[in-house]
């Protein structure tokens, strides 16, 4: 530990610039209702990509990526907090992250975790119990009680432009277009989502 004399002198922050720096979970409100207003995107075509509610506390910006629709809080760091709330057998698509690390953290129910290109792998996790996703590998989760369940999302990265990284596993893309069709996609992908397409055989 550094000696007294070489720590900087503490600070002095005022109530007004301390609550710029409080999320109140209550004031909240879901991501897809932002996008759904300023990209034309459709509900469901939103809560099909992630999970039905999404509530984002902190970003480093309002434009790091498609999990940052106007955070209650600007990170000084490159760090994203979210809750995602959950109803039973809920789940986004199966998707990678590929500049940022996305971790885990089960407040409330259990999730079930998968990864792999196809989802092959799963694990679950009980309230307070936390998994941080290597980047590059596909994975969901799926809340498997009947009852709401939440998850605690904190994403990682070294720039805000690390955080338009988000990849749609193959499957998961061609039936997302199938059902909502190539407008809706394109839409999404201008909010910093990507389809990824089958690799020929």
């Amino acid at each position: 530990m550094p000696a007294a004399s070489a720590l900087p002198p503490t600070r002095s922050v005022t109530p007004e610039q301390m609550n710029t720096r409080v999320a109140r979970f209550r004031s909240l409100k879901p991501q897809s209702s932002y996008y759904r207003k300023d990209a034309g995107i459709p509900s469901e075509a939103y809560e099909m990509v992630t999970a039905k509610t999404l509530y984002t506390l902190m970003a480093p910006s309002g434009d790091a990526g498609p999990m940052s629709a106007t955070p209650a809080i600007l990170s000084d760091d490159k760090l994203a907090v979210i809750i995602a709330e959950c109803p039973p057998g809920d789940k986004p698509m199966l998707h990678a992250h590929f500049q940022t690390t996305e971790h885990f953290f089960c407040l409330k129910g259990r999730f079930r975790i998968r990864w792999g290109d196809a989802g092959e792998h799963e694990l679950m996790l009980d309230p307070f119990d936390m998994i941080a996703v290597p980047r590059g590998v596909c994975r969901d989760f799926t809340n498997v009680t009947d009852e709401t369940a939440y998850l605690l999302v904190m994403i990682t990265g070294e720039a805000e432009q690390d955080y338009n990284d988000i990849g749609f596993a193959p499957e998961e893309s061609a039936r997302f277009k199938q059902r909502f069709g190539p407008e809706v996609a394109a839409r999404l992908e201008s909010i910093g989502f990507s389809f990824i397409d089958a690799q020929p055989d």
